[in-house]
């Protein structure tokens, strides 16, 4: 209700509330800041003062109770030994100190070791033989040979609240033999008035405390006078000060009575006072200037909102014939006229500027139109169905001939349904992409499902955007019906899918043939090397036999020159034997069919040291591993191949084999640290017609194995072979052969 009232108010009505509310936020704000500054002023200059005072009656007061301790102490160094057994002399010698009668208002009194009293001065009727050894300050001046002040207590003789000032006597030796003490009758007139009998300020006073016996000694409020000190807890400034602190401090006292007080203490007697100043006191001249300050403020409130309703009535004047005019123009249902300009100020050219408003308004006015009609004849002729729709309830505001005819409603039902009612997904997932809109402008072709009016559905590609129309946002959604399209994506992708599964069929068989081919090509290999074995180096032997036939020494005669041929020919076909020896077994070691794999690389490695002057270090990881004869011996022909390249260009003595089964494939790696050579390079076929390395990954990948090279000119090179384990498995024929030690 008062929003309202608020927005009736007129403009003058607004700015003057709003000047007198910043002018008396700022006067009050500005009472507080002074007010605030004056208080901590003055509570500083008062803290100052209540300081130097509370520190100048402790001085007065320990000066007071250094005196009297001088006094006894003087007294007690006169008396000895002979003077204290004789209480007559001893009572003369006190008797002859008027002085104790200025600074003891109860008189001193002189005890021996066993506590008793043997003379006091004035006397008193009772004193003189009374045992003070209970007296905690005369046994603790006796036990330890100090002065000591006592505890303020009701004394037993008098019968009053006194305390004592015990100072020992000693001998001539220093023993002590007795305790002279003078008393304080706080009941009678005595130096602690000066303190109990003023107050600080007109209602403040004085305190005077000694935490060690936890009393108030003397106070201006003689009910304190020796009352107990609050318990821990009950005053944290007071609990501070019996722990020393003496400075300053704001607290409501144990009567809820605000108060600033400071202390200071009285080292002689480990006692400490306190002034207290109640903060009503300390602090009324600040009262005084808040309420002048609120006076003031009132007056000056009043003056400025008469001066500010006077200037807005006068200056918003033209404002106001404007507002009228326009009302006037409203009402009427007149055209818009420009509005005349009475003076060339701020509210002048904000009327000049409205006018230019106009004008602008009437020609946007005319181009919105344009664009209308352009937008009107474009939704009509589009061959995609599109359609307009509000982000905020979803509903659909307008469509296009070619929208209807796709989904099979009129367009008054459309005008009537929701975007919900057409897309087949679940509503928040539609608000969720309107939201995308709205915030991105533009939103990225989708394809959405949407439902016909005869229930059927189809396969829409969407595509949206934000788009402004008579001085709305609504988005506006093209859908094209893409059914036959995917009925043909899916066509394709069966017909790919099918494509894929050829291939992979034709690319089994092809490995099955490659495998079968290895098979037969090592068959076949180790038929020749059976046949040069058995045959062609049988063949030989026999020939080298013959030939040595030939060498015999009934023959030898006048034949020199034959039998010398006969040699050479005879030393030639042993090599030839060697030769054929040593090429059946690296056709076809025995060592691989009979051992496996490892056993075969280090028999290679033998070979390759003795024939190649290479050594070769195998390093078997394998696990003993069982493999497919036939992959064992391409296995072995790789190795071999490679070691005869490392032997032939990488320009070393040494080369490293690994053997190595990880997870689920085998991993064979040769490296070296010769001379390196470029990788892509040497997979290519070289231009003197050889295949070299290209050879070898060729053959690898017939039976689905894989060679990666590392290497770079003057850096080494590692040679990677990888074979599936799945596909290396020994089979159960018997053709099968084991790799392992």
């Amino acid at each position: 209700m008062a929003e309202k009232s608020w927005w009736r108010l007129s403009l003058k009505q607004k700015i003057t509330l709003g000047i007198l509310a910043i002018f008396v936020v700022g006067i009050w704000a500005l009472s507080f800041y002074v007010t605030r500054m004056l208080r901590n002023d003055l509570q500083s200059l008062l803290a100052d003062q209540q300081v130097s005072t509370v520190a100048y009656v402790a001085s007065g007061l320990n000066q007071a109770l250094e005196d009297r301790i001088q006094a006894l102490e003087k007294i007690a160094r006169s008396i000895d030994r002979s003077v204290l057994n004789n209480p007559a002399t001893l009572q003369q010698v006190l008797d002859q100190r008027p002085i104790f009668q200025d600074l003891f208002n109860s008189g001193v009194v002189a005890v021996g070791l066993d506590g008793v009293a043997l003379a006091d001065t004035p006397v008193v009727p009772g004193r003189r033989g009374t045992n003070y050894i209970s007296n905690e300050a005369t046994r603790k001046s006796m036990a330890e040979g100090k002065t000591v002040i006592g505890r303020p207590v009701v004394g037993r003789v008098l019968k009053q609240a006194l305390f004592n000032i015990n100072t020992p006597i000693r001998d001539a030796n220093g023993t002590v033999i007795g305790v002279l003490f003078g008393v304080i009758n706080l009941a009678k007139p005595n130096f602690l008035d000066r303190i109990g009998e003023h107050r600080y300020g007109k209602s403040g006073g004085y305190l005077v405390v000694a935490p060690q016996y936890q009393l108030f000694v003397t106070a201006t409020d003689k009910s304190r006078v020796l009352q107990p000190l609050p318990p821990p807890g009950t005053s944290a400034v007071f609990d501070r000060r019996v722990k020393g602190f003496d400075g300053p401090w704001i607290a409501v006292n144990s009567l809820g009575v605000e108060t600033l007080s400071s202390s200071a203490r009285v080292p002689v007697a480990d006692w400490f006072v306190i002034a207290t100043l109640p903060t009503e006191e300390a602090f009324a001249p600040i009262h005084v200037m808040q309420q002048r300050i609120v006076a003031a403020a009132i007056i000056l409130t009043l003056i400025a909102g008469i001066l500010s309703w006077w200037l807005l009535r006068t200056q918003l004047s033209p404002l106001v014939n404007a507002a009228r005019n326009l009302n006037e123009m409203t009402r009427a249902g007149k055209p818009l006229n420009p509005l005349p300009v009475v003076k060339q100020d701020e509210i002048g050219q904000l009327i000049g500027g409205f006018n230019e408003l106009l004008e602008t308004l009437g020609q946007r006015e005319a181009q919105l139109h344009t664009e209308r009609d352009f937008f009107s004849a474009l939704l009509q002729q589009s061959s995609d169905g599109v359609f307009l729709f509000s982000p905020d309830d979803l509903r659909i505001r307008e469509v296009n001939p070619e929208l209807c005819k796709m989904l099979g409603y009129e367009r008054n039902e459309l005008l009537a349904m929701k975007l919900g009612d057409l897309v087949q997904a679940p509503l928040e997932k539609i608000r969720e992409n309107v939201a995308q809109v709205m915030q991105h402008k533009v939103h990225p072709v989708r394809q959405r499902t949407f439902r016909k009016k005869d229930g059927a559905t189809l396969d829409i590609e969407v595509n949206a955007s934000l788009v402004e129309t008579g001085g709305r946002q609504l988005i506006m959604a093209n859908l094209r019906d893409i059914t036959e399209r995917k009925r043909v994506e899916e066509e394709l992708q069966r017909h790919r899918l099918r494509l894929e599964d050829m291939v992979v069929e034709r690319t089994a068989q092809l490995r099955a043939l490659a495998m079968e081919l290895a098979k037969v090509e090592e068959r076949e290999r180790r038929a020749i090397a059976q046949d040069l074995h058995d045959d062609l180096s049988q063949i030989l032997a026999v020939v080298q036999i013959k030939l040595a036939s030939l060498d015999m020494p009934e023959r030898a005669q006048g034949q020199s020159n034959l039998k010398h041929q006969v040699k050479e020919i005879g030393t030639l076909v042993a090599q030839a034997n060697r030769a054929v020896r040593s090429f059946s077994t690296q056709l076809s070691p025995p060592v691989l069919s009979q051992f496996g794999l490892v056993s075969a690389l280090e028999w290679l490695a033998e070979e390759m040291q003795r024939s190649n002057n290479l050594l070769v270090h195998i390093y078997d990881e394998s696990r003993s591993v069982l493999l497919d004869e036939t992959l064992s011996s391409s296995l072995f022909r790789t190795v071999r191949e490679l070691l005869i390249n490392v032997s032939k260009h990488a320009r070393v003595d040494a080369a490293e084999v690994s053997v190595l089964a990880d997870n689920d494939k085998l991993v064979i790696t040769v490296a070296d640290a010769g001379i390196g050579f470029d990788a892509k390079q040497s997979l290519m076929p070289s231009a003197d017609g050889g295949y070299g390395l290209f050879s070898i990954r060729e053959r690898l990948s017939s039976i689905g194995g894989t060679m990666q090279i590392d290497s770079q000119p003057g850096d080494g090179t590692v040679v990677i072979v990888t074979l599936p384990l799945d596909s290396m498995r020994q089979p159960a024929a018997n053709d099968s052969m084991t790799t392992g030690r």
